[in-house]
């Protein structure tokens, strides 16, 4: 394994990573679990547009449900938790950043059929769509686990208090996994964006008639949001693209501290966002954010 010469944070420096973790945690958490609750107590869509939503929302706190892991290895300037506990951060918070990308393009997928495919999208039950949100998870889990079963590897971070993949790493074994992830995933994006571009085409040249109003966004409402979620995963899981592909076709032997700690933090600070669309979009949602009448929305967004 290359050495490790990534310049040393001060203990301010850490403090000050660490208080983001907590932050981004913390909110994450909180944010991602209000939408989790709304959809599965309020019925916020009818069933089955609901079943990506809530398990978007979901994987959302997985990427973030370790954050007292490097929180505190950050504040105290190292990792705590062992080999082992390297390991176990590193599948779940990988199942959860893939899981949530995965639930994006499947959402981009059902904007897709609900305005290009209608005939096909009526026929779909919720136990299709059942079936489409384990395969999502399936997809994920697999992708986390092979760096524990041989297939590259986690271990610790230049920045000595977080776990991921081993980054410094240059054989074949790594360089192969991180270019299918690659791959794969520029494929499911852009797939995602023609979907969901498709989608926006139509629903901008037709005027849709919105027979179920005990949804709480019209279908043009879920586009944009869809939208605003495809731009989020974006920005948030970029910078990990970005420096998956930087690292294996730069000959370096160290990374700094801050190029190793940015990718991570962009990742865990965008699942914050996830609520802001709905949040926009509709009146009924934010009346449950602040505890108001939520059926006051109906006539307020005709």
């Amino acid at each position: 394994m290359a050495s490790i010469d990534s310049g040393e944070f001060s203990d301010l420096e850490h403090k000050g990573v660490a208080v983001l973790y907590f932050l981004f945690g913390v909110l994450g958490v909180l944010t991602n679990s209000f939408v989790l609750k709304t959809f599965m107590k309020d019925g916020v869509l009818t069933s089955p547009k609901n079943i990506l939503h809530v398990n978007l929302a979901f994987s959302n706190i997985l990427v973030v449900l370790g954050f007292p892991f490097s929180g505190l290895s950050s504040w105290h300037g190292k990792w705590l938790f062992g080999q082992q506990g390297c390991q176990l951060y590193g599948v779940e918070s990988y199942t959860g950043g893939i899981a949530c990308t995965g639930f994006v393009f499947a959402l981009c997928f059902e904007r897709y059929l609900a305005n290009r495919q209608r005939q096909i999208y009526d026929t779909m039950s919720s136990s299709t769509w059942w079936l489409i949100t384990l395969a999502v998870w399936i997809h994920a889990f697999v992708w986390a686990i092979l760096p524990v079963l041989g297939w590259s590897s986690y271990s610790m971070e230049a920045s000595g208090v977080a776990c991921g993949l081993n980054w410094l790493k240059h054989d074949f074994n790594h360089t192969s996994f991180v270019i299918f992830m690659t791959i794969e995933h520029s494929v499911i994006y852009l797939l995602a964006f023609i979907f969901l571009k498709s989608a926006k085409s139509y629903v901008d040249s037709h005027t849709i008639l919105e027979v179920n109003t005990q949804n709480w966004f019209t279908e043009k409402q879920l586009v944009w949001i869809t939208f605003a979620f495809l731009l989020i995963a974006g920005i948030g899981w970029g910078p990990y693209g970005y420096f998956a592909v930087w690292s294996q076709h730069t000959q370096i032997t160290s990374i700094s501290m801050l190029a190793v700690t940015l990718p991570p933090l962009f990742a865990k600070g965008s699942t914050i966002f996830y609520i802001i669309p709905y949040l926009v979009a509709s009146n009924r949602f934010r009346d449950a954010v602040v505890g108001g009448d939520v059926g006051s929305g109906d006539k307020k967004e005709k």
